[in-house]
């Protein structure tokens, strides 16, 4: 499974954590893309990235079936769903385009938001709301991926 997340190509500089961009998302069964739709579908990727890694902090080792994330300012959402085995399904306009573990999800959402944010965030000023969110949501979800990694391989 793989997520990549970009700022859009027609956004006038300077670079502000109110950026529209994309999400793209490939899985085993699928992809989906907030690219070239219609209504267009960009969303403020420094603020919806927050939301994305917040929301399945909570959701991944809860007991809720399903889990749905709507980026900001735009229609675009993906819904996470529990299977009876464990596994997440991840749907978009309810279809499926992966199904893995919780701690799989959770690797390939943290590599997608570090590439995003390791050339992107220095840009951006440092009082910048949409850079403060994306930062602490970073840290908070690599510290819960690493959690989960130790547990799955029995720390």
């Amino acid at each position: 499974m793989e997520f990549e997340f970009s700022v859009d190509e027609n956004e006038a500089p300077p670079p502000s954590g109110f950026d529209l961009g994309h999400m793209d998302v490939r899985g085993d069964r699928g992809e989906a893309t907030s690219r070239d739709r219609t209504p267009d579908q960009a969303m403020m990727v420094y603020l919806s990235l927050p939301l994305l890694m917040d929301g399945l902090r909570r959701f991944l080792p809860g007991r809720d079936r399903s889990f749905t994330t709507s980026a900001v300012d735009s229609s675009f959402s993906l819904t996470f769903r529990r299977g009876k085995d464990g596994s997440i399904e991840t749907l978009h306009d309810g279809t499926v385009i992966d199904r893995s573990s919780a701690e799989d999800l959770a690797s390939a959402v943290l590599t997608g938001a570090e590439r995003f944010a390791a050339p992107r965030l220095p840009l951006l000023p440092g009082n910048d709301a949409g850079r403060e969110d994306l930062e602490k949501s970073l840290a908070e979800f690599g510290d819960f991926v690493a959690q989960l990694r130790r547990r799955n391989s029995g720390e």
